[in-house]
């Protein structure tokens, strides 16, 4: 059946036909016929003409750090929830094994006509060199707050410096960090400077000792063994993600230490291991999926427009602290 056929049965005209495909204005009456004429019929448009017309595949590709973490998970659950109620397909990048790949993948997306892309792998190099400027496709960066990026990103700052005051609250005066690196500036950095500005208002000026980890529980382990060795009066830990957080208590229970009892323990994510390891881990709960959700409602406000707006849009998501055994 053709968009003719379809004009024919409805009593409207082919373009009116075409503007309720796209998405344009109609009135309610035309509207109401051809969606009456579609239905009953099981019309379904052209998508390859469709994509031939516009230059542009109904396909939105999201870039992950990698595939098997909760956060991960929970922003393209989000994002893919509005893409789909959209149309538009979304195709998953993982650089788990290629973290310097981000320009690669974005030269493919526009390659293969991508509509736009969501980049939750970003990190401060890709700003620096001009990656996501140079990118022609309508981009959108989430969980890092880049001046020029459209972005959606969370307070991690002040989640940070309230985890670090219930720390302090709990008596807690020798504090060590398990951080990310400074690569990443949302875990790395920003995370760091609230577990600073706690410190430094409660009157303990020195910068707390910091023991950089990468994002898996191993390495937590391993960086909280580092930091005992250097500091064994340590009271209270803060870590950058669960991960590390997991892997910090299981040093601190293997070197003999109890928790909360001989050192308080506390994180960010609000993975579910927290909820079964003993004690439960107090951590901060990002909203992920509506980081996600608003990532793609923002791409796709730019695609309805057609160009990319001469300002760049973005989102701070707040955060919740969920206080568990482990302070």
């Amino acid at each position: 059946m053709t968009l003719r056929e379809i004009a024919e049965l409805a009593g409207v005209s082919p373009s009116a036909v075409s503007r309720y495909l796209n998405g344009g204005s109609l009135s309610a009456a035309k509207y109401e016929a051809i969606d009456k004429v579609i239905k009953d019929t099981g019309y379904v448009p052209n998508q390859v003409a469709h994509d031939l017309r516009t230059g542009r595949v109904r396909q939105v590709g999201i870039l992950v750090p990698k595939i098997h973490s909760k956060s991960v998970s929970q922003v393209v659950e989000g994002a893919h929830e509005v893409l789909a109620e959209a149309g538009y397909m979304t195709v998953l990048g993982s650089l788990e094994h290629a973290p310097d790949s981000v320009g690669r993948y974005l030269d493919w997306m526009q390659a293969y006509h991508m509509a736009g892309a969501i980049v939750m792998a970003a990190n401060d190099a890709d700003v620096r060199n001009g990656t996501y400027k140079n990118c022609d496709i309508p981009l959108v960066v989430t969980g890092q707050h880049f001046k020029d990026c459209n972005c959606v990103y969370h307070d991690d700052f002040n989640a940070a410096k309230d985890l670090t005051k219930l720390l302090l609250k709990k008596g807690r005066t020798r504090i060590g960090c398990v951080s990310a690196p400074k690569t990443d500036p949302a875990v790395g950095v920003g995370r760091i400077e609230g577990v600073k500005a706690a410190l430094w208002e409660a009157g303990f000026t020195p910068a707390p000792p910091t023991v950089i980890s990468d994002f898996h529980m191993e390495s937590g382990y391993e960086a909280m063994q580092q930091l005992l060795a250097d500091h064994p009066d340590l009271d209270g830990v803060f870590c950058a993600t669960d991960s590390m957080g997991q892997g910090a208590m299981m040093a601190l229970k293997e070197s003999g230490r109890r928790i909360p009892e001989d050192v308080s323990v506390v994180a960010f994510g609000n993975d579910w291991a927290n909820q079964v390891s003993s004690p439960q881990l107090t951590t901060a709960e990002l909203y992920q999926t509506q980081c996600g959700r608003d990532a793609a409602s923002i791409l796709l406000d730019i695609l309805e427009k057609g160009s990319e707006p001469s300002y760049t849009r973005q989102i701070m998501l707040g955060y919740r602290i969920m206080e568990r055994g482990s302070v």
